[in-house]
């Protein structure tokens, strides 16, 4: 396999694979560009971070990721979810588990999640973003410049739409 993804037609077919390989209810393509580069639901879980830290007043970085991968320690979206708790009626387990879910669709369809946003939305008076490109700065020994996920998304979004314009042309 190492092979293969190492080659054109090897990148093309498992970042295709990648980009397009799991549903999503973003309107604009723009998100699902940067989960490739953040994280599947990175954008969908960045404005549900926006949306617990409004509510809280506990800043947040709007990162994507809702527990801290790979450990059972409790990471700051987590302290934050924890903190609305009695508002919200949930436990700290169900707060956990529900959270747990972040890297699935069915995330949005948690008591959490609606909860959250129906307390957010009422709050500031108008439906929050259900999605938000992430915060991340991207960091590499070979990146010499300031690079975040919302520029690499950005980037990418204006190359479709320049390819989808030439194939408008083009039929014409």
């Amino acid at each position: 396999i190492r092979q293969e993804v190492f080659t054109r037609r090897g990148g093309m077919y498992f970042g295709i694979a990648h980009l397009l390989g799991y549903p999503v209810d973003y309107t604009q393509s723009l998100y699902r560009f940067a989960d490739f580069n953040a994280g599947w639901y990175a954008s969908r879980n960045a404005a549900f971070q926006n949306a617990v830290s409004q509510l809280s007043g506990i800043p947040l970085a709007l990162d994507g990721d809702l527990t801290v991968p790979g450990s059972y320690a409790l990471g700051s979206t987590e302290r934050a979810a924890r903190a609305l708790g009695k508002q919200l009626d949930l436990s700290d387990n169900a707060i956990r588990n529900q959270l747990l879910k972040g890297d699935r669709l069915e995330f949005d369809q948690t008591d959490l999640y609606r909860k959250v946003f129906a307390m957010a939305d009422r709050q500031q008076g108008k439906p929050l973003p259900r999605a938000v490109l992430p915060g991340i700065t991207l960091q590499s020994p070979k990146i010499t410049r300031t690079l975040t996920t919302a520029w690499f998304a950005k980037r990418v979004d204006e190359r479709r739409q320049r390819c989808m314009n030439r194939a408008s042309a083009l039929k014409s």
